[in-house]
């Protein structure tokens, strides 16, 4: 079990240890992160591996009276355990000294003890950290620094005797052979890390633009949410006073057809008192007229939508007040209603059931004559045209009266068609009330209106349905 604990906290020592010395990585990292991540490295692996060598190095150093390795060797370990731990020193000063302690190091050795010491194998690594640390210019820069400690060593090896001895051939050739494949893996290296370098410029630029791209896409968020915010709130405001709306618009047409239905009245209890048979007839059609529009109203207060109207609903509830108006008809008057559920604008519903009023009233009052039985018949369908409606109403009573044909004649280009004779219109007798009104209400829905005169009337009308 302390076996188990001892390994467990050196290992958290060790991960301490590490996060304090290695560099912050992030999703931004940039080639500087690896920069300083290899230097972090080299730092912690020279003190690590340069504490295991140092003792036994100053030791034999010591031994053969070569202090100045002793001096020197201490120093380096002294600046290197500086530099990992003094997190606030510049990157370029560590990285500097490191290149410098390299190059000093292997130069002295190579000075002191020659080429069998660790000198040319300081030196090698020189260039290499040069160009990873810095640039490819530093690694050439470096190359060259190396080729000088040869020409230096080659120079006091010539003039005088160091604590080592080689002959001159010898030595460059062994010296000329380090600087050829230090440049080969130097050079082999830095293309490496040139390719390295773009790919990691090339993935900062991308972060870059993703990065200025989502910022755009959450600002554009931002404004998208608040327009729609908006919108909502709009729509909100816009529902509530259509609502608003509507229901004055309901109030409108209820009070519309209250006031008609107080005119009726009215024209009721006049009718009551009317002194001739004459008034009453006018006073009654008045009633059926007033009616008629106040149906309209009402179906429209009844109903969900206020631009249109159902004409099958309204067309069937006005024929029969038509016809419970005509009490004495009741009995032998069979009505017969075929329309289809059509729903047409008001402004066209109106003088639509204002026609029908008429043609109906007219039929009812002159079609059967002398207690004589029969049928009306009421249609509305569209027409060949998906934009027409067409409307029928045939009775079989004796025929066409004569205000109906003065209706017919002042409409141009209506034909009259009638079985074995023609038509003929007396224009000297003055046009009724009723026939005005349909004139009007014919050219207000501009209207082609065709007659077929056979056992009766049948008046077929073709109009636009908006």
């Amino acid at each position: 079990m302390r076996g188990a604990r001892n390994s467990t906290r050196i290992l958290l020592i060790g991960r301490r240890l590490l996060r304090y010395i290695l560099p912050v990585r992030s999703l931004h990292s940039t080639i500087n992160y690896w920069k300083e991540l290899v230097l972090a490295s080299v730092l912690f692996t020279m003190t690590v591996l340069g504490t295991l060598v140092y003792f036994p190095s100053i030791n034999l150093a010591a031994k053969e009276g070569r202090y100045a390795i002793v001096w020197m060797d201490t120093i380096a370990l002294f600046v290197v355990y500086l530099l990992l731990f003094r997190k606030k020193i510049p990157y370029s000063i560590k990285a500097y000294t490191v290149l410098g302690l390299n190059y000093l190091l292997g130069t002295g050795l190579l000075m002191t003890i020659g080429t069998e010491g660790g000198g040319l194998l300081w030196l090698f690594p020189f260039p290499i950290l040069a160009g990873i640390l810095f640039n490819f210019k530093h690694a050439v820069f470096s190359l060259g620094l190396n080729f000088v400690s040869l020409i230096i060593v080659s120079t006091f090896l010539m003039l005088q005797p160091l604590g080592w001895s080689m002959p001159q051939e010898r030595f460059w050739v062994v010296g000329l052979n380090f600087m050829i494949t230090n440049a080969l893996v130097c050079v082999s290296i830095m293309i490496l890390m040139r390719g390295l370098q773009e790919n990691i410029k090339r993935k900062d630029e991308y972060l870059r633009f993703l990065k200025a791209k989502n910022f755009h896409i959450g600002r554009s968020k931002k404004n998208l949410e608040k327009e729609i915010l908006q919108r909502v709130e709009i729509e909100k405001e816009l529902a509530e006073n259509l609502k608003d709306k509507e229901v004055l618009l309901q109030e409108i047409h209820h009070r519309v057809k209250n006031n008609l239905q107080i005119v009726s009245g009215m024209l009721n209890l006049q009718n009551i008192y009317a002194s001739d048979m004459d008034t009453s007839e006018v006073l009654g059609k008045a009633q059926d007229r007033i009616q008629a529009m106040a149906l309209i109203h009402d179906h429209l207060y009844q109903q969900d939508k206020f631009s249109s109207i159902n004409m099958k609903n309204y067309l069937g509830a006005l024929v029969r007040q038509l016809v419970s108006s005509y009490s004495s008809l009741d009995s032998r008057v069979t009505l017969y209603t075929d329309i289809d559920p059509l729903h047409i604008p008001m402004e066209k519903a109106i003088p639509c059931g204002l026609i029908v009023n008429e043609l109906i009233s007219n039929s009812l009052k002159h079609a059967f004559p002398n207690g004589l039985a029969g049928s009306i018949k009421v249609s509305l369908k569209s027409g060949k045209e998906s934009s027409d409606l067409l409307l029928t109403i045939r009775d079989d009573g004796v025929g066409m009266p004569y205000e109906l044909q003065g209706i017919i004649h002042t409409i141009r280009s209506v034909p009259i068609v009638k079985q074995k004779q023609t038509v003929k219109v007396d224009r000297s007798r003055p046009e009724s009330l009723g026939l005005m009104i349909v004139k009007s209400l014919l050219a207000q829905l501009k209207a082609e209106i065709r007659v077929k005169v056979d056992n009766g009337t049948e008046v077929t009308m073709s109009f636009p349905k908006t």
